[in-house]
């Protein structure tokens, strides 16, 4: 990138040529000049942006107006008053990030436009303090982070807080980046379009910045358009927390069924119950679950029958947009190119350990070994998709297997308080001869086949018409009884009880569900927080221990939590190598301040 200034002749055309190191020549034609014109002018001196407006002789003298803003907030607006000569804006007083300056007409039509960028205030330092100045091999480290009183927060009472990430890496192995950082990053590359090589370069050079802010230009807001209160709503709303939703409609003519229950398990054991709108949606909020977990879902109409369709709405996500990546040097680098040869043959010796003896798992080459013997046969685990742990009575395998009963309702009447009826064989009104129907004796006995009978769930599935060859006892992994306030997590469905029988075959495998009432969703959830490995040398066994330590990592620690008055602490463990390392503190304060330091400490 690079300025200059020339004035262009009416009539004439101008070109462009530029010539690569190489020696390659490319010609650009310039656009014709207005003669009508407005632009806004902006330079810098003693700690001021001046801004002018320059009109060209034939163009009109309008009113216009200049707004400058930042992220959206407001920070001048008002007529220019061409007499009054060029505005100063003193940057003291503007908020640090890209700044936007809009000349309009009277109809708030955008005439002119200029970017600037103000660093004032952007970032905050903290102290860093160790236990000692100089550590030894498999040392302790004992690390405190504390603010300064003179970046007390203005408001209220004490500290306000803020939240801090710790990287500490082996300087002959890494080298610190210094071309994104967490200013570059929220200050910078989130504002601008289209790619930045080495972003943090900018904020080093005031020169280079300025002409990124006249070569980048930036949409992320249509002012013109706000300024004329054409507002556009984001077709994706922001995110507060996860949910299901989804619609119920008739298997014929796509009409809504309203009042329909949905019922929501998970393999966790979570259970939820909803129901339907007048238009035929549902919705469940404020959810929270981790990624990768399956919900199984079933709707039924307002009669419990299972002649409708089930649909979710599934989520939707921005386009993805991938940064053009830097071209890989085509130029060798040797050894010898090197700054020091001895530090680049000792990355590759400490490479070569950790490839052995990485996180205390040593990696040896075998010989042959024959196995002749019968791999014995492990029980299988009751960890079964619709198994559930909070249920009131279980029926295990092994006491299945122990009774060694030929029929299904043998095992159904040895839970306590279930009374099985077989319904096809003591009348013939109902359509499935050898049907059975399960009833809870705590409901009077004179009722027994007038009320409806309890819920029978197969790996989820509700069985309407459930009968001795429905399942065969090989088939059981479990039998699990709801009743009372446990049942009470099913809905409506179990207000006389739940039988909810897990079957062998199911294992962790989802059942394949055909029909259209039935539904098995994954959604993306939230990632489960990984612990960052860091090991402790606390007994003279563990620094005694003859497994290597050539972490280039050392310590690493996202989540460092400012307290209230003001401090942190945190430690670690030295390696085995004689080193410094880099301490790379980044984070933001509660009113938006931004850390970005590095700090040193010496092993030896």
């Amino acid at each position: 990138m690079g300025a200059f200034s020339f004035q262009p002749e009416a009539g004439k055309k101008f070109y462009l040529k530029c010539t690569s190191v190489n020696g390659l020549e490319k010609r650009f034609e310039l656009p014709q000049p207005n003669t009508r014109v407005y632009a806004l002018s902006v330079s810098s001196n003693d700690n001021n942006y001046h801004v002018d407006v320059r009109r060209s002789a034939q163009a009109p003298d309008i009113p216009c107006y200049l707004l400058v803003h930042c992220r959206g907030t407001v920070l001048y607006f008002s007529e220019w008053d061409s007499k009054q000569g060029a505005l100063s804006l003193p940057d003291e007083e503007l908020p640090a990030g890209v700044i936007q300056l809009v000349l309009f007409d009277g109809k708030m039509n955008p005439l002119s436009e200029r970017l600037i960028f103000s660093k004032n205030n952007a970032s905050t330092r903290v102290e860093f303090h160790t236990d000692k100045e100089v550590y030894e091999k498999r040392d302790k480290i004992v690390s405190t982070l504390s603010f300064p009183d003179s970046c007390s927060l203005p408001f209220g009472e004490g500290w306000g807080g803020a939240s801090i990430s710790i990287a500490i890496t082996d300087d002959k192995d890494i080298a610190v980046d210094e071309t994104t950082t967490i200013l570059s990053s929220l200050l910078l590359s989130s504002e601008l379009k289209g790619y930045i090589e080495n972003p943090a370069y900018y904020l080093q050079d005031d020169d280079a910045m300025d002409l990124l802010m006249m070569t980048h230009g930036w949409r992320r807001y249509n002012v013109p358009e706000v300024a004329k209160g054409k507002f556009e709503k984001h077709q994706i709303p922001y995110q507060t927390y996860q949910n299901l939703s989804g619609k119920v409609t008739a298997l014929t003519g796509n009409r809504p069924v309203s009042d329909s229950e949905i019922l929501i398990t998970t393999k966790g054991g979570g259970f939820g119950v909803t129901t339907t709108g007048r238009d035929g949606s549902f919705t469940i909020p404020e959810l929270d679950f981790p990624d990768s977990t399956t919900f199984y879902i079933q709707a039924l109409d307002n009669r419990g029958r299972d002649n409708v369709k089930l649909t979710v709405d599934r989520e939707l996500f921005p386009a993805l947009v991938y940064a053009p990546q830097t071209p890989p040097s085509q130029i060798p680098v040797t050894v010898a190119e090197t700054s020091d040869e001895t530090d680049v043959i000792a990355f590759m010796e400490k490479a070569e350990q950790r490839a052995k003896f990485d996180e205390d798992i040593w990696i040896l080459q075998l010989g042959e070994v024959a196995i002749t013997a019968q791999a014995p046969k492990k029980p299988e685990p009751r960890d079964q998709f619709w198994a559930n742990k909070s249920s009131d009575f279980t029926l295990t395998r092994e006491t299945i297997d122990e009774y060694k009963y030929s029929d299904v309702i043998n095992y159904l009447e040895m839970v306590p308080g279930i009374r099985v009826i077989d319904v096809g064989t003591e009348n013939g009104e109902y359509e499935t001869p050898g049907s059975i129907h399960v009833y809870f004796t705590t409901t009077n006995a004179s009722l027994l086949g007038i009320l409806p009978p309890a819920l029978i769930l197969i790996d989820g599935v509700q069985y309407t018409e459930f009968t001795k060859s429905t399942l065969t006892v090989g088939e059981i992994e479990s039998i699990d009884v709801f009743k009372g306030v446990g049942a009470t997590a099913f809905g409506v469905r179990g207000a006389n009880g739940v039988v909810s029988i897990t079957t062998r075959k199911g294992g962790n495998i989802i059942p394949q569900i055909e029909k259209p009432n039935n539904l098995v969703y994954v959604p993306l959830g939230y990632q489960k927080p990984v612990a960052f490995y860091s090991p402790k040398y606390e007994t003279l066994a563990a620094k005694q221990s003859r497994i290597p330590d050539y972490r280039t990592t050392i310590f690493w620690k996202p989540d460092v939590m400012i307290s209230d008055d003001g401090e942190a602490s945190f430690e670690f463990y030295t390696s085995d190598y004689s080193t410094t390392y880099s301490v790379v503190i980044e984070g933001i304060t509660d009113d938006g301040r931004m850390v970005r330091q590095i700090e040193k400490i010496q092993v030896e």
